[in-house]
């Protein structure tokens, strides 16, 4: 008799959650050990419950799968994984080439029985270096587009066409190189965090600024322009920052 597979489901968004849940409920040979919307919440869920088997959403806000992969690595437990993707070019080809495996939403019934079967019959265990192997490429590779949540859903943007971000309470502005500007529900901090690594810099409280358009700067008027489009803006830094900017930003 085959063992019941016990599932943690990992999605920020409550409603892939809820379905992955309904889905599984239909299978006899799984159960489901916890939800999580967020990383945090999952490596503590993992650690706690100890499933078999990690349904991982790739895009999440703040911290995305590739963060829970990094925390599994420095644990004693090592989960299989299915990661779970909207975007079929979103590091998919990395996925494919490793030993693990996905689905792609929407999820269909009759993909996700599959992808679980194709689990039993691989094995639970995946070894260390088959972890660092997808990390590492999965890292040189970087995302295609990130998702930032709305007041109505969520965008999906190419972070290289952001020219720069504002703050406005707990909302940031985001002009888009396209000439589109979008709102996103996240404050500045945590926007600053998903753009991590890439060619951003914090301004001062209010502005993250793309230094891919930086045209020039006023060292007396303490501003700097940007340029995208055919269009300019004139963002006003403190002076500490144009300092700082020049260490930043080398021509």
């Amino acid at each position: 008799m085959e063992e019941v597979l016990r599932i943690l489901v990992v999605d920020d968004e409550p409603e892939a959650r809820e379905l992955l849940k309904y889905m599984l409920l239909g299978n006899k040979k799984v159960s489901v050990i916890g939800i999580a919307g967020h990383v945090d919440e999952a490596v503590q869920l993992m650690n706690s419950e100890r499933p078999h088997l990690v349904l991982l959403d790739i895009q999440m806000p703040e911290k995305d799968g590739f963060h829970f992969i990094e925390q599994v690595q420095k644990s004693d437990f090592d989960p299989g994984i299915i990661f779970v993707t909207a975007y079929e070019h979103y590091a998919i080809k990395a996925i494919r080439n490793s030993v693990f495996d996905y689905i792609l939403k929407p999820v269909h019934q009759e993909e996700l029985d599959d992808a679980i079967q194709r689990f039993r019959r691989r094995g639970r265990r995946i070894h260390e270096q088959d972890m660092n192997k997808l990390v590492e490429e999965l890292r040189n590779r970087g995302p295609v587009r990130i998702k930032l949540n709305t007041r109505s859903g969520y965008v999906l943007i190419d972070p290289s066409e952001v020219v720069y971000c504002q703050a406005d309470g707990n909302y940031t502005h985001i002009q888009l190189s396209r000439g589109i500007r979008e709102i996103t529900t996240q404050n500045l901090g945590v926007i600053e965090d998903i753009l991590e690594g890439g060619p951003f810099f914090r301004a001062s409280r209010s502005y993250l600024l793309n230094l891919k358009y930086l045209a020039r700067v006023d060292r007396k008027n303490c501003n700097c322009v940007l340029e995208y489009s055919g269009d300019s803006c004139s963002i006003k830094i403190p002076q500490k920052k144009i300092k700082m900017l020049e260490t930043a930003f080398s021509i």
